[in-house]
């Protein structure tokens, strides 16, 4: 493999590695308040646990319930037919007995059940492309590229 391939793949690798967090969807807040016309933005701890924000970190119940419906990351349309899914099928996340949407327009955290405290954090997803956040893809492309690079470079010679 020459020098110039080399850096090439690294550059890849590092631009994945790096592109992680621009898989995050700083809009969602925004789009969540417009389409359930509530008073203020929930904070990204409504779907992100701990602050943890990024493609990939979506682990709170009212965030898996999105998921589960077909939110996909840096997609509005996504969000906003699981929003509407949510209302329909009046889905409540934390099992207080309120819908999700109705604890939003409330102002009250979807995540968190009548006795104040939050439910149990669903574990993140262990199977397909979401089994990795960002970093470990970003980490993974790259040495996949690497690998077929030195694949190429070795069938020339």
């Amino acid at each position: 493999m020459s020098v110039h391939s080399l850096i090439r793949t690294v550059s890849v690798g590092l631009t994945l590695l790096g592109s992680a967090a621009a898989w995050a969807s700083p809009a969602y807040p925004g789009v969540i308040r417009t389409e359930l016309n509530l008073a203020t933005e929930p904070g990204c701890n409504a779907c992100h646990q701990g602050g943890n924000v990024g493609f990939g970190t979506v682990t709170t119940p009212f965030g898996q319930s999105l998921r589960t419906r077909g939110l996909v990351a840096a997609n509005e349309g996504s969000l906003r037919t699981a929003l509407s899914a949510l209302l329909s099928e009046r889905v409540d996340s934390d099992g207080d007995g309120t819908p999700d949407t109705d604890e939003l327009v409330a102002g009250r955290d979807p995540n968190v059940g009548d006795s104040g405290e939050p439910v149990d954090v669903l574990p993140d997803v262990t199977y397909g492309c979401g089994a990795a956040p960002g970093a470990p893809v970003g980490l993974l492309l790259g040495g996949l590229l690497l690998l077929n690079a030195r694949r190429r470079a070795t069938r020339r010679r």
